[in-house]
This record gives C-alpha cells, sequence and structure tokens, in this order.
C-alpha cells in the first residue's frame, strides 16, 4: 500500500542531500563543542533529523508517527490497550510504569524499518497486531515528569519525532508547568495535537469548567488552532470510565479519538497531508534551532580567534627577542667564541689580512697546515647547542604566558585541562630545532663550495678548510657588533670581526655580505618556523572551524527553502 515518495523530484533530491549534510555537521558539533549543553543541542537535532526529517523527506508515505505523551499515571498505557483493544502496555500503581516505549504497529507496517536508531538502542518495543491501524504506529512514551532522567530523555526525543501528539492529562494534572513546558516545543514544532482529558467529574458542570479552563490556557499559550483539523481536539473521559478486561478505557469513551485516527487510516491523502504538514513545520523550525547553534559556534570562534591572536603576539614577541640576541651574539658562551677566536686570530690569519687578498692563494693553505685542525665541528655543535636552548627557553616564555592567559577563559581553560603540555613549549623541539639547524649548516657549506669554485688559483687550497670556513660563516651570523664598538662590543664583536676579515679575504667583501644576507635571511625563516610550529598546537588544542557555523545556517536555510518546492 505504501507509495515511496519521488527521488527523482528535483526538490525531494536537494532536501534530502542538505538534511544529510547538515546531519553530520551537527554530528561534528557534538563531538566538538566545548559543553555538555551545546553538545547536547547538536545532538537533539541531529537525532530529529535522522528520526524524522530524512525518513520522511525520503518517503512521505511511511506511517505516522502517533505519540502517547503525558505525566506519570495520566492513563497513557490504559489508552493505548484501548486502541490495540488488548492490553499490551502494562499500568497501575508502579510509577514510572512505562519504562521502554511501546509501540503499536500494523503486520503490514511492522515489514518496514522502522525507528531503526531507537530499536538498536532498545529504547522501544514494537508489537504488531491485527487490531492496530495501518497506516498509524501509536507509540505509548515513558512519562515526560518521570523521577529517571532516561525516560524523561526519551520522552522529548519521541516528541521531536512525532508526526501527531495525543497528549493524556487529567482533570487533576492538566494545569501542572511540566506539562506545558513540553507543549511548548510542540508548538514550536508544529506538531498537530490531539488532548485526551481522563478522570473527569461526572459533574456536567464541574467537568465544563475543567475543559473551560483547560481552553482557557490552550489559547494563551498559543496553541488553541493546533489540532489535527484546525482547532484542537479535545477528547473528554470521565471518572471510571475503564474496561478492566483490557487493562484499559471504555472504548465509547474515546470514540471521538477513534475517528480521528480512523479517518488517517483510511484516507491516504489526509494521512500524507498530516505527515506533509509536520515536516514543513518542523522544516521551517531548522533555520532558527540551527541558527542558534550557530550563534554559539560564531561566538567560540570569535572567541578562539582572541584566544589565537594572543598566543601569536606571545610567539612573535619572544621570536624578536631571539633575533635581537642573534643580532648581538650575547647568546654565545664566550668560552666558545674565545676558542674559534684562538684558532682564527692566528698570526698567519693576520698577515695573510694586512697582505691583502692577492696573497689568499700562497697563504691559505699554510692557515690550516700547521698546529692541531681547526676545532669546527665542535663549535659548531657547541653554537647550535646555545641557539637551540636560546630559542626553547623563549618558546616556553611564551606557551607559558599564552596558557596562563587562556586559563583564565572557559574555552581556553578546557583545552589546556585536555593538553597540560601547553603550558611549556613541545618536548621535541630542541631537537627539531638542532634538525634544522643542521639543515642550515649544509646550505651554508654549499654556497661556500660554489664561491670556491669561482675563485681560481686557490679553491683547491681553500678546500681543505671548507668545513672550518663553514663555520666562520655561521659565527659571523650569529656573532656581530650589533650597532656597538670598543669595549662595549666585547668578545662577540671581536670574533665577528676576525671572521668577517677572514671571509672577505678569501671571497671578496661582496660576496661575503650577499652570503651573510641570505644565510640570515634563512636562519630568521628557519627560527619562524619553529614559533609558528609550537604555536600551532594552541590552534589544534581549539579545533575550531571558523567556516562551519555559516555553513550549517547555508544547509538549514537550503533544507527550508526546498521543503517549500515539495509536492
Amino acid at each position: 500500500m505504501s507509495k515511496q515518495f519521488p527521488n527523482t523530484t528535483l526538490a525531494t533530491m536537494t532536501l534530502v542531500t542538505a538534511l544529510r549534510e547538515l546531519a553530520g555537521q551537527l554530528g561534528a558539533r557534538a563531538q566538538g563543542a566545548p559543553s555538555e549543553e551545546r553538545a547536547s543541542r547538536a545532538r537533539r537535532l541531529r537525532v530529529h533529523i535522522d528520526e524524522l526529517l530524512l525518513p520522511r523527506a525520503v518517503d512521505l508515505d511511511s506511517p505516522l508517527l502517533v505519540v502517547l505523551l503525558g505525566s506519570t499515571g495520566s492513563g497513557k498505557s490504559s489508552l493505548l490497550n484501548t486502541v490495540a483493544g488488548r492490553a499490551i502496555s502494562p499500568s497501575g500503581v508502579l510509577r514510572p510504569t512505562t519504562r521502554v516505549a511501546t509501540g503499536l504497529v500494523h503486520p503490514d507496517d511492522a515489514e518496514r524499518d522502522l525507528f531503526p536508531a531507537l530499536r538498536a538502542e532498545g529504547k522501544i518495543h514494537l508489537r504488531p497486531s491485527e487490531g492496530a491501524l495501518p497506516g498509524l504506529v501509536v507509540v505509548d512514551a515513558p512519562d515526560f515528569d518521570s523521577v529517571e532522567e532516561d525516560n524523561r530523555i526519551m520522552a522529548r526525543r519521541l516528541l521531536e519525532i512525532a508526526d501527531l501528539i495525543v497528549f493524556v492529562t487529567t482533570a487533576t494534572r492538566y494545569a501542572d508547568e511540566v506539562p506545558w513546558n513540553v507543549l511548548g516545543r510542540a508548538r514550536e514544532r508544529g506538531v498537530p495535537m490531539i488532548t485526551v482529558i481522563n478522570r473527569l467529574p461526572s459533574d456536567p458542570e464541574d467537568r465544563e469548567a475543567v475543559v473551560a479552563d483547560y481552553e482557557r490556557l490552550l489559547a494563551e499559550g498559543g496553541m488553541a488552532s493546533s489540532g489535527v483539523y484546525g482547532s484542537l481536539e479535545i477528547v473528554e473521559v470521565l471518572e471510571g470510565a475503564v474496561d478492566e478486561t483490557i487493562d484499559g478505557l471504555d472504548r465509547q469513551a474515546i470514540t471521538a479519538l477513534s475517528k480521528i485516527l480512523d479517518r488517517l487510516r483510511e484516507n491516504d491523502e489526509e494521512r500524507r497531508e498530516v505527515a506533509r504538514r509536520g515536516l514543513r513545520a518542523a522544516l521551517s523550525g531548522l533555520p532558527d534551532a540551527v541558527g542558534q547553534i550557530a550563534v554559539e559556534m560564531e561566538e567560540e570562534a570569535e572567541e578562539a580567534r582572541a584566544l589565537l591572536d594572543f598566543a601569536r603576539d606571545q610567539y612573535q614577541a619572544q621570536q624578536a627577542r631571539v633575533l635581537a640576541h642573534i643580532d648581538r651574539g650575547t647568546f654565545l658562551r664566550s668560552e666558545i667564541l674565545k676558542q674559534w677566536q684562538e684558532f682564527v686570530g692566528t698570526n698567519q690569519v693576520v698577515r695573510l689580512v694586512s697582505e691583502g687578498i692577492g696573497k689568499v692563494a700562497a697563504t691559505v693553505r699554510s692557515l690550516f697546515d700547521p698546529g692541531p685542525p681547526a676545532p669546527a665541528t665542535e663549535v659548531k655543535a657547541a653554537a647550535f647547542e646555545d641557539l637551540v636552548a636560546l630559542v626553547v627557553s623563549h618558546a616556553d616564555v611564551a606557551a607559558s604566558a599564552s596558557a596562563s592567559h587562556w586559563a583564565g577563559r572557559p574555552f581556553g581553560s578546557e583545552a589546556l585541562a585536555e593538553n597540560p603540555s601547553l603550558w611549556g613549549s613541545h618536548p621535541q623541539l630542541g631537537e627539531q630545532g638542532e634538525d634544522d639547524l643542521e639543515r642550515w649548516a649544509a646550505s651554508i657549506s654549499r654556497e661556500v663550495r660554489t664561491l670556491g669554485e669561482q675563485r681560481r688559483g686557490w679553491a683547491k687550497a681553500a678546500s681543505i678548510g671548507v668545513n672550518a670556513i663553514g663555520t666562520s660563516a655561521i659565527l659571523a651570523v650569529f656573532a656581530s657588533t650589533g650597532g656597538l664598538t670598543g669595549a662595549e662590543a666585547g668578545i662577540a664583536a671581536v670574533t665577528a670581526l676576525v671572521n668577517q676579515a677572514l671571509l672577505e679575504a678569501l671571497f671578496g667583501e661582496a660576496n661575503v655580505a650577499d652570503m651573510i644576507d641570505r644565510a640570515r635571511n634563512r636562519l630568521d625563516e628557519l627560527i619562524g618556523e619553529t614559533m609558528a610550529r609550537d604555536r600551532s598546537r594552541f590552534e589544534s588544542a581549539l579545533g575550531v572551524d571558523p567556516g562551519a557555523a555559516a555553513r550549517a545556517a547555508a544547509m538549514a536555510e537550503l533544507a527550508a527553502e526546498a521543503a517549500e518546492s515539495l509536492p
């Protein structure tokens, strides 16, 4: 009897695609939300899409879900037994009686894949019965005011996917606050509702007073026209109208309800129209529901940007301090500089420089032949060790300052709780820095060889000391006067001057200036990359997608627009 909703319809294809995309985004949001409250909001909306909107969009002729909602002891189970014509849902004095939702379904409809998520979770038990109404699944929901939280959650979950609500209350409970909070959500959804007022007094005047007061509350709550056929239908059940043989109500007492359900069962178009109405109403509220989440996501993205901006400023400030130390050469241990100065500051080097470049070819070999070999490897390693220690110490300062700032803000404090290592630099930062410096040193050695090949007459001799010359170039980058003169410059400046003189004697002033500039620029970039790499841990800790809110809002708008084109 079922006719599949035409999947080839452009409106349907657009709607289903938009809903699936939106469901995926909400799932990601639920995983990454900074609080359980916000994660729960995204999960509820995804359930609403997965369990109502998508199935209904795909198949408008699938059975209507009629949910019996009410307070503890209102008589929902008794009503379900009455609709079934037999006892299938226990009622009684034990509260809450309904602990798992029970669904009455016709055998023809039971063959469908109904409520797969709820059934997989064991949250609903479908009871096939020949007495059930084809095209309708009537579900006895747990009490929405249950003392057990799981029951309350399940009742509201069923409210979110219902095509038709039967609100079951009593003459003494209809004005309670909790039911009206739930009915308010039904009004927001635009789902049609029928009311069953149970245990009304037999006195006509008293009964009329109760019904009139309930109608007043409906009007004040904006629900006077939320019935299946326009105005809200109210079914009046008198006190004592029970059928003990089925643990239910007297069937004559719910004649008005039975007529509505029978009419939906017998008329495919009316049933389809109820489904279409519920789908459109639910979709019309989707942009606002997603909009609320999108606003939260935008707020979080803005907060995240502020936190990341702070971390960026801290790392940039510390990077500038590292570069300033390099400019002055003050980070190098004096014993390293003295050791190298003792080597390059020999009488041969001084004589080489004073006699001019013309003597280079004849004397460069003698520069390295006498005495012990140049301590290039040891000096370079010690210099790299000092620079790495400098970078790590300043990265520690940046990380600590950033973490301290984040700790005072909810979004940041949660990220810190999950990533305590953010209070300092990355444990592998020093090791990575050493590897980077070795690659940088190798690039300088390649330049030294290239320059040597371009200088005829001394290249062979110079090649003997390429490692030493490369170390000299490295120290020339690390140690400069930085604008200081005389005694103020200290050993760093003296070493820089001697290095500079040696390199210029070998390669020429212009070549040396260009080589040192290139090496320094690469070093600056390397240190910037190192700081950025350490700072990226803060970005990963927040895990905020700045475009997610806009995409979610766009998908919701698309779904609502597609709904207007549904046949």
